[in-house]
Formats: C-alpha cells, sequence, structure tokens
C-alpha cells in the first residue's frame, strides 16, 4: 500500500506556487514510480485501488492505470489553477474511456492488489449491470459479475434543422418502395400542408462516442425507421490517436425523412458504430435489466418538420 503524502501535496505557506507545484509533482512521480516497481516484480497485483477522504473506494485494472498509453492521470491542477473543491481538490484521477465513477475526486491512497476495490460502488449492486431475466438482484451473486469499467457506443442528435429543396426522385425500384413518393420540403414558417408517408429532407448533427479509447468510425442515421441508412460525415474528433479517442465526435448527416402520421413531424434514429464494429442495438429489449443501466440502444428523436 503506498500513501499518498498529502502534507507534502498541500499549501505551504513558506514556498513559492512555482515551488508548490514542483513539490507536489515530484511526490505524485515518486509515487507512481514506486507503483511500477512493485507490479513488475509482483505481475499478480492485478488493480489499482483508490480510496477518497471521503471513504469512497473504487478501482481499475492495474494495466490500464499504469499503462502510459492509457493515459490515466493523477491531476492536482485545472487550468493552471489548483483544482477546485468540486472537482477533487487536492488531488483526483482521471481515467479516460471508463465509466465516471472511477474518476475518484478528493484522492487520499492508490494501492495495487490482487482484488478489487472493496466497497459497494465497485462490488456492490450500483454499477452491476443485471441479465435481462432478474427481478430482484438478490437472486444473483454479485461478486461473480464485474462491475462497469469501459464504456460501450453510444450517440445522440443534437440539432434537427428543416431544408428547403426537393428530395431527388427515386432511381430504382428499391428506392421507389422505401421512400414512395418524394415532394418539396416547406420553407422555413411554410404552412404547406404534408401528407404522412411522403419523404422530405433534414439536416441533423449529432454526437458519438466508444469507451476503451475505441475510435468511432462511423455514424448512421435513418428517417424511415431503419429501411435504409445515410451515413454521417464526421466534423470533429476523427483524428484521436489510434485506440486513444477519450473525446466525442461530432457529426452532420442529410437525411431523407418520411412525414409521421400526425403530417406535422419525423422521426430520425442514428447509431454509431466504432473500431472493433460493435453498434447499438435496434431496441433495449434484448438488454433491459430492472436498474435500466448501459441502455445504449438506438438514439431517437421526433421533430417537427412544420
Amino acid at each position: 500500500v503506498l500513501m499518498l503524502a498529502m502534507e507534502e501535496v498541500s499549501k505551504d505557506d513558506q514556498t513559492s506556487p512555482d515551488e508548490e507545484k514542483k513539490k507536489k509533482s515530484s511526490s505524485l512521480i515518486e509515487t507512481l514510480h514506486s507503483l511500477q516497481a512493485l507490479i513488475d516484480n509482483h505481475p499478480e497485483l492485478q488493480h489499482l485501488r483508490f480510496e477518497s477522504l471521503d471513504g469512497m473506494l473504487a478501482s481499475i485494472d492495474a494495466n490500464k492505470g499504469l499503462n502510459p498509453f492509457g493515459d490515466v492521470i493523477v491531476a492536482y491542477e485545472m487550468n493552471g489553477e489548483d483544482l477546485p473543491r468540486d472537482h477533487g481538490y487536492p488531488l483526483r484521477v482521471i481515467v479516460p474511456g471508463y465509466a465516471a465513477v472511477r474518476n475518484v475526486k478528493w484522492l487520499k491512497k492508490l494501492e495495487l492488489a490482487e482484488e478489487e476495490a472493496e466497497g459497494t460502488w465497485q462490488r456492490g449492486l450500483n454499477y452491476k449491470i443485471l441479465p435481462p431475466t432478474v427481478l430482484d438482484a438478490k437472486e444473483v451473486d454479485l461478486n461473480r459479475m464485474p462491475g462497469l469499467s469501459e464504456e460501450c457506443v453510444f450517440s445522440g442528435i443534437t440539432k434537427v434543422e428543416n431544408l428547403s429543396h426537393t428530395v431527388p426522385l427515386p432511381t430504382t425500384a428499391f428506392e421507389e418502395e422505401i421512400f414512395g413518393s418524394m415532394s418539396m420540403m416547406p420553407f422555413a414558417g411554410s404552412r404547406t400542408p404534408l401528407t404522412p408517408g411522403e419523404t422530405v429532407l433534414v439536416k441533423t448533427s449529432g454526437w458519438a462516442y466508444a469507451g476503451g479509447g475505441r475510435n468511432i468510425v462511423r455514424v448512421d442515421v435513418t428517417g424511415n425507421n431503419g429501411k435504409s441508412w445515410q451515413t454521417a460525415t464526421i466534423t470533429e474528433g476523427s483524428n484521436q490517436p489510434l485506440r486513444r479517442a477519450w473525446a466525442w465526435v461530432f457529426w452532420e448527416c442529410e437525411v431523407p425523412a418520411i412525414v409521421c402520421e400526425d403530417g406535422v413531424s419525423v422521426e430520425l434514429a442514428c447509431k454509431g458504430v466504432d473500431m472493433a464494429f460493435n453498434t447499438q442495438p435496434e431496441s433495449m429489449g434484448g438488454m433491459w435489466n430492472v436498474r435500466g443501466l448501459v441502455n445504449n440502444s438506438y438514439y431517437r428523436v421526433k421533430h417537427k418538420v412544420m
């Protein structure tokens, strides 16, 4: 067990701000080097455990924590200043690609161990994804189920714009069957009636993300309940390092969309695809769980075009 020297990383009225920064950095580097040396000699220590000043316990696998490509950091500053208290002063672990609960605030102790951390946030029900058949957590042995660490694929639609030009006419019998009759999209503010089942053109944009550093390689968008898909253009975030994609990507797409039965709206859906070609399921039917966790089915939105 390696305790963080809180006296060394706390403020000292006798030192300048620059000296204080050097002291903090030196103390943390020494601690992390000691951890690396320890695991080199004891490969059975597979878990890097954290304890916060308020008693919270959590852990990640040691390979993620000590691998330089895992990009895990122990942060003591934010934007050139000491961490605000709400963000974890004096120290906070940042574990990119993992569920937020593993990013422990108010860090007190780092520990290498053969087993994961104790406590409800690691071994309890909070981050355990129960099978669809389980209605009562007492029916399963939680100790045999891993807690959530790496996240799956998610995406979302944040904006839908009405376009005011004609959708191209179908050129094949297949397109005719999918889209039916094409029509002119009404101009903004127009009260021209729309017919349920006709197709209008919209422009939509949003975000996508995959846990574990897996790069997003594609986002698909549909305006006809999945009968056909349009591939979105990723406008930001596509240049992240391979297997170290810790941030969202942003995308946009023009989509032919079928007018709903109400005659004034369309329904869009999107799904992200990561570099392992994991994607989002059509519905939550096969992944339903009594606590509603990790529902990453298609993101759907209904938008008025009138």
